[in-house]
């Protein structure tokens, strides 16, 4: 419907105005996809190349008080991964407004015996973490506050930074 539509008008001379694509007259979105993109077509919340990785039957969660590069924190762009060894075992788009409280979880998977799993954490592994900044197009390797092995089904909570030169 027209943003200007009058119920009494009968004749159409053209001065109709109409909302912008994807959005209501009064500029809300009305067409969001699975990213959160008005109008866009889901592949802005798709991971980064090293990111990428298979859902297993074994997990845990590593959540994060905070991470940060060089003392500011990561923008809603960048993602966290987790890796054993080169293996990215987890990873989660770093955009705190969808997480709980602002504490979002990485979650690490492990082996449970199928192909696509090889290589994943086991019981005592330690993941190491990765930040990619979306804006610089690099990979970090994150320092996390504490260490914690891998068990499945469990959940820690952690801080991530990194700091460059």
């Amino acid at each position: 419907a027209a943003c200007n539509f009058d119920p009494e008008a009968v004749v159409n001379d053209g001065s109709c105005i109409l909302p912008e694509e994807n959005y209501d007259c009064d500029g809300n979105c009305v067409a969001e996809d699975a990213c959160g993109v008005c109008g866009g077509d889901g592949s802005t919340c798709a991971p980064p190349e090293a990111f990428i990785f298979n859902i297993s039957t074994q997990q845990a969660f590593y959540y994060f008080d905070s991470v940060t590069i060089n003392g500011d924190n990561v923008d809603a762009d960048d993602w966290v991964g987790a890796f054993n060894g080169d293996i990215c075992v987890g990873a989660r788009k770093w955009d705190t407004s969808l997480c709980g409280s602002g504490v979002c979880d990485v979650p690490v998977m492990g082996f449970d015996g199928w192909p696509e799993t090889e290589g994943y954490m086991n019981p005592g592994d330690f993941p190491t973490f990765k930040i990619y900044d979306a804006s610089e197009n690099t990979y970090y390797d994150a320092v996390p506050s504490e260490e914690f092995p891998w068990a499945n089904m469990s959940f820690f909570i952690i801080d991530v930074r990194i700091t460059k030169s």
